[in-house]
């Protein structure tokens, strides 16, 4: 006899087994895929949505996509309707304004059926190595509108009656770079979803689809109350502050701003004091910032909660269109999806010290550190690495910061020196920590790291996207501020530091130093 539909010891398993079956699907990828960015460095995410698109379990993987997953599936539905689904489906999409982010971060979807009703969707998100675009890598620095980023591709069928759909997977490999390795990415994604639809399916034969179907709904219910109590601990008031992009040579530092009000158990956000849009690809989307919210206030809370799409139901969220957080869709956004995102989280942090300083962190390094090397192989065709780099995160009014990690909406590995030599004309000359470039204070902040990366090809083209450079992660409670980002080129002895965005060609024994951001410390030293 099974437990009742409302029984929380059986929500607890069913909510345990969906967490297995995204864990399941992000191993899937990584075990399978082509790209080192996916096999090593684990640039992908996995994500199980009800029937509605109200995300309820996801993996471990990274915040920044775990938050605008479920944003793809409601626009899958809003667009195609739930009866244009089908049994065997996998749809494919990276279009911002129907995925919530930028065109690399392309997302797979299958609609899993029980009695002839879409009862969940397993999802698997991928950063793709190449989408297309004027600059390898797709992150074209010089960008001023989206189509110069990338191949896009809204909501669209690419298996049917579990057979690829062979015009549409010509048309997306037509456009991109590195065709056999993306070819092996999306197929070890559409491996991801049909794995996360076997497992759903036998959830359900197990438990019943009345008490499958009760279950979700209590795990919303859960995590609504879990974040109104989250809120209903801090003061009443409304609470502002900012923090800026280093921008561009024309436009200078480009601010991002919240005002925060909090009465009761319930939130405003409200982003409209940010900037203008630029024709720059540093803007972002309304996704992505609410992405930063739920980050946030699970960061403060004082137990784990549960990870559902109604863990935004008692906040509003407000962005000011023509801005740099909530763009027209022809605007770039490729670097916004980590760049501006963390500041997002940071301009909340800031606005909330006064009130919560000691459930707060310092600032920290809040940069990707995008490197992207690309270049031609023996037969004419393109390879790319990229890579990013952790710093430094901000102390606490308990500890130390750490060194060289990811902070806030990162959650990525370092691809391992021996395999970058093995696969690429590059040489990892050093690796280590940047002694010192942690903010002083009662507590310090964590140390940046050191990488240098040295070509070994006569023509290498090189890109890099990262923030902190002009802003250097600020300190809290009296602490100093970290070090900042630097990325440096070694030419013939000289040593020239980039800026914040640049693209260049690269020739025989050029260096490319990166020194990243320390973070802020805690406290009065």
């Amino acid at each position: 006899m099974l437990p009742p539909a409302n029984d929380v010891f059986l929500t607890e398993v069913i909510r345990n087994g969906l967490a297995s079956v995204a864990e399941e699907m992000t191993l899937t990828v990584q075990r399978s895929a082509r790209s080192p960015a996916l096999r090593e460095a684990g640039d992908l995410s996995s994500a199980i949505t009800d029937g509605d698109g109200n995300l309820i379990a996801q993996g471990r993987d990274l915040p920044i996509h775990l938050g605008v997953m479920a944003s793809a599936v409601k626009a899958l539905i809003g667009r195609v309707g739930k009866a244009s689904l089908l049994p065997g489906d996998v749809w494919i999409v990276n279009l911002p304004q129907a995925s919530g982010n930028h065109l690399p971060d392309v997302k797979v979807m299958r609609p899993v059926f029980c009695g002839g009703e879409v009862a969940a969707f397993a999802i698997s998100l991928a950063h793709w190595a190449d989408i297309g675009g004027g600059s390898p890598g797709s992150y074209n620095i010089a960008a001023t509108d989206l189509w110069q980023e990338g191949l896009q591709i809204p909501p669209i069928r690419i298996m049917r009656q579990d057979t690829i759909v062979a015009d549409v997977l010509s048309l997306i490999i037509a456009n991109v770079r590195g065709a056999e390795e993306r070819q092996g990415d999306l197929f070890a994604q559409i491996a991801a979803v049909r794995t996360g639809e076997r497992r759903i399916i036998e959830i359900i034969d197990r438990f019943g689809a009345a008490n499958f179907g009760a279950a979700m709904r209590d795990m919303l219910d859960l995590s609504e109350r879990q974040i109104r109590s989250v809120i209903e601990a801090i003061p009443d008031g409304t609470y502002s502050g900012e923090d800026y992009l280093d921008g561009t040579a024309e436009t200078g530092p480009v601010r991002i701003a919240v005002d925060i009000t909090i009465n009761g158990g319930e939130a405003v956000f409200d982003f409209s004091r940010s900037d203008n849009a630029l024709a720059a690809p540093v803007n972002t989307t309304p996704s992505v910032v609410a992405a930063g919210v739920d980050y946030f206030l699970k960061a403060i809370a004082g137990e784990r909660l549960y990870p559902t799409g109604a863990a935004l139901r008692p906040v509003r969220i407000v962005t000011r269109a023509g801005s740099v957080l909530d763009p027209a869709s022809s605007e770039p956004v490729v670097a916004g999806n980590h760049e501006t995102s963390n500041r997002v989280v940071d301009a909340i942090m800031n606005a909330m010290s006064p009130a919560i300083a000691e459930q707060l962190c310092a600032g920290g390094c809040g940069s990707a550190g995008l490197t992207i090397f690309s270049g031609r192989g023996p037969r004419g065709n393109w390879w790319t690495f990229y890579e990013t780099h952790g710093g430094g995160s901000g102390a606490t009014a308990e500890r130390p910061g750490n060194s060289a990690t990811r902070i806030h909406l990162g959650n990525m590995m370092n691809t391992p020196a021996e395999f970058i030599e093995a696969e690429y004309p590059i040489e990892v000359v050093r690796s280590a920590v940047r002694g010192e470039s942690g903010g002083a204070g009662r507590n310090r902040g964590g140390d940046g790291l050191i990488r240098e990366y040295r070509v070994l090809a006569d023509e290498v083209r090189f890109t890099a996207t990262f923030e902190r450079r002009l802003t250097a992660p600020r300190g809290l409670a009296g602490g100093e501020a970290g070090l900042p980002f630097r990325i440096s080129l070694v030419r013939d002895g000289a040593c020239t530091e980039l800026p914040s965005l640049w693209h260049g060609s690269l020739k025989r024994d050029d260096v490319i130093l990166v020194e990243s951001a320390g973070g802020g410390g805690y406290g009065a030293a």
